[in-house]
């Protein structure tokens, strides 16, 4: 019995669902430059940045939510992490005014999974990614900041 109650907790657990970040209302638009990567976007002021391996990941968080985040990887790394590496692409589309492709999947850390929108260019042996937490279509803030998103020359900051 206690067996049978264990493995319903697991399964419970195991299919759970985070809900969908709420949407900032009253903010200011802020400019974000990753120099190393070569990328420029711009998000909500009230988005505090998290920055991970090495700069090579960025948690745009707010109110315990990461609603949006970039990555600059290799296919290993992003594989690794469970991004949209082995997923079937939505569609192609454009990011950056560059040709990439949309992932819309679900990406889950331990017993909770949230729905991700990724937009995805390769950049020579390596791959940038934004994704929003979304279902369905992209919100106002997520619409303007993957309109925003700019490539910096390859000779940026030298």
């Amino acid at each position: 019995m206690r067996l049978l109650l264990i493995l319903a907790l697991v399964w419970l657990l195991g299919t759970c669902q985070s809900s969908r970040p709420e949407v900032p209302q009253d903010f200011e638009w802020t400019t974000w430059t990753n120099v190393a990567a070569g990328y420029s976007l711009d998000v909500p002021d009230v988005y505090d940045a998290d920055v991970e391996d090495g700069g090579n990941a960025v948690f745009f968080r707010w109110r315990g939510t990461v609603p949006t985040k970039i990555y600059w990887t290799d296919l290993e790394s992003a594989k690794g992490h469970g991004l949209w590496v082995g997923e079937e692409p939505t569609g192609p589309t454009t990011l950056a005014l560059q040709p990439a492709m949309r992932y819309d999947y679900t990406h889950c850390d331990g017993p909770f999974c949230s729905h991700m929108t990724s937009f995805v260019i390769e950049r020579g042996d390596r791959w940038l990614a934004l994704e929003f937490r979304s279902e369905g279509e992209l919100n106002h803030v997520n619409q303007r900041i993957l309109a925003s998103l700019i490539l910096l020359p390859a000779d940026y900051g030298d």
